[in-house]
Parts: structure tokens; sequence; C-alpha cells
């Protein structure tokens, strides 16, 4: 394959190959080695706001083209390759808030994911360049306590979030609430002090187990942004990756964990999980 630029190179200019000279299953590995490693670039409807312009979107588009997608509402969509579940936030002109409804087709999501035999790890994100700005404003009477009965359980299998532009608030307990987190460099982590709600004590948890006592309260108290290189080292974050890659990078680590025997892995998670509720 000779490419005069290869960060020139599009989904367009790699689905213009005929046929008859590359065949699809290289097609699809090759897609997706491209996206992984932030040189696929592509044009969809919904662009980046001037602070998180970094050349890519982070879309589930990328895997339309070797996936059966399944909407199962137009807050929340899935799609499935092989043994690795994707699931995003699709509320993008709202940078995927939270609301009532959006939590509740998060959770079926979720326990669909979670009793899909031939899935072992999934992928979650959010649609349009940020992961999850936090809870919808014209609903906090009502999803903040669906939301904590949420995070009061794990999922019962592997889930890595892979997180760019905005994770406040609930976004950040979302963040925390995975088992691991793929960052990317213009993501930024907030609890924002301004709003009157108080988080949920398993987000306290978690939280002080990732990052330890002092930056916990350090976090809790200031309520200042945590971007993506403090957030790798101190913890929170298990990667840093280019902008637009976090969804890639997230699939092909899920890949990895799914080659492993899943019983003794979600056996020791199990563990893990346990130590950090008590």
């Amino acid at each position: 394959l000779l490419v005069d630029n290869v960060n020139k190179i599009t989904i367009d200019s790699v689905l213009n190959f005929k046929y008859n000279i590359i065949s699809m299953a290289f097609l699809k590995q090759f897609t997706l080695f491209l996206y992984s490693t932030k040189y696929l670039r592509f044009n969809t409807s919904t662009k980046c706001n001037k602070l998180f312009s970094c050349g890519a979107v982070p879309t589930s588009n990328v895997f339309m083209y070797f996936i059966i997608s399944e909407t199962i509402h137009p807050n929340i969509k899935t799609s499935k390759h092989q043994h690795i579940t994707l699931i995003s936030l699709n509320r993008p002109d709202d940078k995927n808030s939270l609301n009532v409804e959006t939590l509740y087709d998060l959770r079926k999501a979720v326990t669909n994911f979670e009793n899909d035999s031939s899935s072992t790890v999934a992928v979650l994100y959010g649609e349009g360049g940020s992961f999850c700005a936090g809870m919808d404003s014209n609903e906090l009477s009502n999803a903040p306590q669906i939301f904590n009965e949420f995070l009061q359980s794990h999922c019962q299998k592997p889930i890595i979030a892979a997180v760019s532009g905005f994770a406040y608030n609930a976004g950040f307990d979302l963040c925390l609430w995975c088992d691991l987190r793929i960052v990317e460099e213009n993501a930024v982590m907030a609890i924002d002090r301004k709003l009157k709600t108080s988080k949920s004590e398993m987000s306290f948890k978690r939280l002080l187990k990732s990052v330890g006592y002092s930056r916990t309260m350090d976090i809790l108290l200031t309520g200042r942004d945590v971007h993506s290189k403090e957030a790798f080292e101190c913890g929170l974050a298990n990667r840093v990756v280019a902008c637009g890659s976090s969804v890639g990078q997230a699939v092909l680590m899920a890949f990895n964990i799914s080659k492993f025997p899943q019983k003794s892995i979600n056996d020791d998670r199990n563990v893990i999980h346990k130590m950090v509720s008590e």
C-alpha cells in the first residue's frame, strides 16, 4: 500500500480501493489499525468546538463498515465486533449530559452486555468530541438519585472508558465507574463545585483508591480541572493518547483483554471491587 502522506488518509481513501485488489478482511483490520494509531482522519457532521479541535472527532463511524450496530435509543448506541461491545453516549449537542431517559438506557445497555455470553469486554465513550459533561441541568431533581443507584454496583465484565473532551461531574463519576480509562490529550476531568450536588460515596471511594487521600481532597475541594497529563501521572488515567484515537486504542486494549481466560479475570476483578467498596 503506497501512501504519500499517511496523516492525510481518510475513510474515503481507504474504501475507494478496488475490492479485487484488497480483501474485505484486510480492509477491516487496516481501518482499525489506522484509527487506533491516530492516522485515520475523516469528516463527520459533528465538529469539535475550538477548544477541543484536534483534527478528529471520536465516533463509532469508523466501525460501521464491519460492525452490525444496534440502536437502543437515540441517546445511547451500541455496536459489537467479535467479543467487544461498544456503548456510546449519543447526545453530542448537549455534550452527552445525562438525563433520566439516558440513564435508564445506559443501564439497559450495560445489562445487555453483561448478559451477552459472547461479549467479554466493553468500551464506553461519548459521541461528538466530549465524553460526558455531567448531569442534564433540567433534570437535577430525579436523575442524580437514579445515577447514584447505578454507581453503587460495578459492571460484571471489564469496561474501558475512552475519554475525550469534557468529563465533568457525573461524567467524572462515569469514568471512575469504569475499570480502565484511555484519555485523549484534550480531555479535562473536574468536579464543578458551583453545583449544589453531592457526589456518590462510591465515587469518593474509587477516586481515593485511584489517586490517594491528598490528591482526592485537592480535586474535591478546589473543583479545579485535571488535564490528561496530570490524570496519567496520578493514576487516574491508564493511557494518554492522541486526539481522536481513544476509541480505537480502547478497542485494541479490549481485544487484548478478551484473549485471556475470562473467568479468572472476572474473579480477580470482583476481589478488587470488593476491596474498593469496603
